[in-house]
């Protein structure tokens, strides 16, 4: 049941912030107005939403998103094979992950999601099929707030990769633990927890 209109109080740009996160966005400090108005007004526009039918969530690394209702969806899983294999692949050079993924920008061309056989079937699994697909990939990331465009095709993480970055670092620690390797101190392969 819908609150009637005197019952609604007035928040500061609710009807964007609402829209935002209806259509899957994760509202971070980047977003500026929107997210200082929600971060303002935070219980109040949990109240509201809830009363609505929706769950705000605020992360602990201080980011919105409305949770989701049942099954992980077929975009969720792109996202979380994309975050999977972005995470091994730079594990694998050596690179601390974390830092790599929310410090420095990316190309489309040079990630390596194409670049084996390996990584190319794990793609078309989960429904992306050709670099074309990752890029339009990267466009609904860009739409979920989990990336910023730099121009042409280069882009770097926001805050709100972390939905999936801890995931795959979880993941991570828990496979290496499940096949005898000890437990990472922070420099095995740069796959430090987060903090």
């Amino acid at each position: 049941m819908s609150p009637s209109p005197s019952a609604v109080p007035d928040l500061p740009r609710l009807d964007e912030v609402f829209e935002a996160l209806r259509r899957g966005r994760h509202l971070s400090m980047d977003d500026g107005d929107l997210y200082f108005a929600l971060r303002s007004h935070e219980p109040a526009f949990e109240a509201l939403f809830a009363r609505l039918g929706f769950t705000m969530v605020r992360h602990p690394r201080d980011f919105y998103y409305f949770l989701g209702d049942g099954e992980p969806g077929d975009q969720t899983t792109r996202l979380a094979v994309f975050m999977l294999i972005l995470v091994e692949a730079l594990a694998d050079t050596g690179a601390a992950v974390e830092e790599r993924i929310m410090a420095q920008p990316f190309a489309l061309a040079e990630l390596p999601h194409f670049q084996s056989e390996r990584y190319q079937g794990l793609m078309r699994e989960a429904g992306v099929a050709s670099p074309d697909d990752l890029a339009k990939l990267l466009q609904a990331m860009e739409r979920f707030g989990f990336t910023r465009s730099l121009g042409g095709d280069a882009f770097a993480f926001r805050t709100p990769a972390y939905r999936f970055l801890d995931l795959c670092l979880d993941l991570a620690e828990e496979a290496g633990k499940e096949e005898g390797a000890p437990a990472s101190d922070g420099d095995d392969a740069g796959m430090e927890a987060p903090p």
